[in-house]
C-alpha cells in the first residue's frame, strides 16, 4: 500500500503538469495566431481570358508567341479568308451596280421633266400661234370678200370708198400678218415651235403683203372700173381666203396633240421615279449584304480582348480551328487585384474605397491598394473553438484589393502581406 500511494501522487503530478504544458502551449499558438491574423497575406492575381475566332476556318498566320506582351485590339492571327473577299467584292460590285441604276433612272427623271417644261410652253405657244392665224384667215376672207363684192357692184362713189376700206382691211391684215411671223420667229429662236409653224406663218405673211398690193391696185382702178379677169381673180381670192381660214380652224387640233405630249412626259416622270425607289431598295440591300460580308472578313482576324502577357498557345498555322477554340491564353494587365481573408475583428471599420498600404514579400517595397469589396457574409472559419475553451470561431471575411500601380519588379502570383489602412 505505501508503494501504490506515491505512484498515485506521481501520476497525478505528471497529468497536471501536462495539462498545464498544453495549457500554455495553446495559448502561445491562439497569440500567435491572432498575431497572423492582423497581417494577412495574398497573392497578386489578374483575369485570364481566352482569345477565340468567331468563325472557323485555317490558321494561315500567327502574329505573336508565348510570353509576348499585347495590347487590346492587336492583331493575334488570321484565318484563311479567300471565300469571304470574293463574297465583299462581289457585294460591292452589287452596290455600284444599284446606284449606277439610281444615276441612270434620275436622268431618266431629269430629261422627262424637261420634257414636259418644254411641252407645257409649246401648249400655250401653239394656242396663241393658232388663234392669230384664225384671227388673220378670218380677216383675209372678209377683205376677199370685200373685193368681190365692190367689183360686181361697179365703179361707183360707194365702190370707191369700199376700195379704199379693203385697202385699209387688207393693211391691217399685213400688220397682224406681220406680227404673227416676228412672234412666231422668236419662238422658234427660243426651241418652242417647229420650223414648220414658222414657214406656215411666212406663208399667210406674204400672201398678206400680196393681198395688200392688191388692194392697192383695186384703189387705184376703181374709177376705171371692173374688167372680168378682174373679177375672176378677186373671187379666186376670196377662195383662197376662205381655204386658208379653215386651214387655220384645223390648226386649233395642235394644241390636243401638244396637250398629249405634256401628259406623256408625266407618264415618264412617274416611271422614272418608281426606277428610283426601286433602285434606291437595290441598294440599300446591296450595302447590307457587303456591311454583312465586310463583319464576316473581319472575323477572320483574331485580335486581343484585353492588354496582357500571352501565356499559352493552343493552335499553331495550318490547323483547322471552329469557332469559339481558345486559340491564345492571356494573362490580363489591365486590372490587377489581391484577395486577402480577415477576421471580423480586422474586417470591422474598412469601408469601400479605403486606401490601404500592403508589403511585397519578396522585396519589401511597399505597395498601395483600394478596398473594392467586402464579402457580405463569412467564407470559413480560421480557427474553430473547443467547447471548454469559452472561445468563439475566428470567421473569415474576404477583402478584395485593387492594385493600380505595381512596382516594376512585381509579378502576378507574388505574395503582398497587409500592413493596414491608410489614415485619410
Amino acid at each position: 500500500m505505501r508503494f501504490i500511494r506515491p505512484v498515485v501522487y506521481s501520476v497525478m503530478a505528471v497529468a497536471i503538469g501536462t495539462g498545464g504544458f498544453l495549457l500554455s502551449s495553446k495559448q502561445a499558438a491562439g497569440s500567435t495566431q491572432i498575431g497572423l491574423q492582423s497581417h494577412p497575406t495574398a497573392y497578386i492575381e489578374s483575369n485570364e481570358v481566352g482569345a477565340s475566332f468567331k468563325i472557323g476556318g485555317r490558321i494561315t498566320e500567327v502574329l505573336v508567341k508565348e510570353g509576348d506582351a499585347v495590347t487590346k485590339g492587336q492583331p493575334l492571327a488570321r484565318l484563311q479568308s479567300t471565300e469571304l473577299e470574293a463574297k465583299v467584292s462581289q457585294a460591292k460590285a452589287a452596290v455600284a451596280l444599284a446606284q449606277g441604276k439610281i444615276a441612270e433612272a434620275q436622268g431618266a427623271t431629269a430629261t422627262a421633266q424637261a420634257k414636259k417644261q418644254q411641252a407645257a410652253a409649246g401648249v400655250s405657244a401653239t394656242e396663241q400661234a393658232a388663234e392669230q392665224q384664225v384671227a388673220q384667215a378670218e380677216a383675209a376672207v372678209k377683205a376677199a370678200q370685200a373685193k368681190v363684192d365692190a367689183l360686181h357692184n361697179g365703179a361707183r362713189p360707194e365702190e370707191k370708198q369700199q376700195a379704199e376700206i379693203q385697202y385699209q382691211a387688207a393693211q391691217e391684215v399685213y400688220t397682224v400678218a406681220e406680227q404673227n411671223l416676228k412672234r412666231m420667229q422668236t419662238l422658234l429662236e427660243q426651241g418652242l415651235i417647229a420650223q414648220a409653224e414658222v414657214d406656215k406663218v411666212k406663208v399667210s405673211h406674204q400672201e398678206a403683203k400680196a393681198k395688200l398690193e392688191l388692194a392697192e391696185q383695186q384703189r387705184n382702178l376703181v374709177n376705171q372700173g371692173p374688167r372680168e379677169e378682174e373679177v375672176r381673180g378677186a373671187e379666186a381670192l376670196l377662195e383662197q381666203a376662205k381655204a386658208a381660214l379653215g386651214l387655220a380652224q384645223a390648226g386649233r387640233a395642235q394644241v390636243l396633240v401638244r396637250q398629249g405630249d405634256v401628259a406623256a412626259a408625266e407618264a415618264a416622270i412617274q416611271q422614272a421615279q418608281g426606277a428610283i425607289q426601286s433602285a434606291s431598295s437595290g441598294e440599300q440591300q446591296a450595302k447590307a449584304a457587303q456591311q454583312e460580308a465586310e463583319t464576316y472578313q473581319s472575323y477572320t482576324e483574331l485580335v486581343a480582348p484585353a492588354d496582357g502577357l500571352i501565356l499559352s498557345q493552343s493552335a499553331q498555322t495550318g490547323e483547322l480551328v471552329g469557332s469559339g477554340f481558345p486559340v491564345f491564353s492571356i494573362q490580363a494587365t489591365d486590372a490587377q487585384w489581391a484577395k486577402f481573408y480577415m477576421t471580423e475583428k480586422a474586417v470591422a471599420g474598412l469601408k469601400l474605397n479605403d486606401p490601404v498600404k500592403l508589403k511585397l514579400l519578396a522585396t519589401g517595397e511597399e505597395v498601395t491598394g483600394t478596398v473594392k469589396s467586402i464579402a457580405a457574409a463569412p467564407d470559413f472559419a480560421v480557427k474553430k473553438a473547443t467547447q471548454t475553451s469559452g472561445e468563439t470561431d475566428v470567421r473569415s471575411f474576404g477583402v478584395k484589393i485593387e492594385l493600380p500601380k505595381l512596382p516594376d519588379s512585381a509579378v502576378i502570383g507574388m505574395t503582398l502581406q497587409w500592413i493596414g489602412v491608410t489614415e485619410g
